[in-house]
């Protein structure tokens, strides 16, 4: 059993599942606040749709973020990972997306 959770396998293989979900969610937020909220789509019967900027601009925003995080490489320090815990720069070395685990 390791000593600590910097090198404990579980702990990091759970933040990457959780990354990954997190990524989704905000994706998957931010659409539905651009095309609900920002373009006004459905719009209510009678009413025509309305374009709000501010919900607009907070989507885009939550829907970037989100991919964001879809995009970034795995990190797992116990699988050798070095530098920061947010790189895009960081090679996947044949890992799986999801979890970090060599495929």
């Amino acid at each position: 059993m390791p000593s600590s959770t910097g090198s404990d396998p579980f702990y990091w293989r759970t933040f990457n599942v959780l990354l990954r979900l997190l990524g989704l969610g905000a994706t998957f937020a931010g659409s539905v606040v651009v095309v609900t909220f920002g373009l006004g789509i459905p719009a209510p019967q009678g009413i025509e749709p309305h374009l709000s900027w501010g919900a607009l601009a907070s989507g885009v925003l939550l829907l970037l973020i989100g991919l964001g995080f879809l995009i970034l490489p795995p990190y797992r320090p116990d699988q050798g990972d070095t530098g920061p815990l947010v790189s895009l720069l960081r090679p996947q070395r044949g890992r799986r997306w999801w979890t970090g685990d060599p495929a």
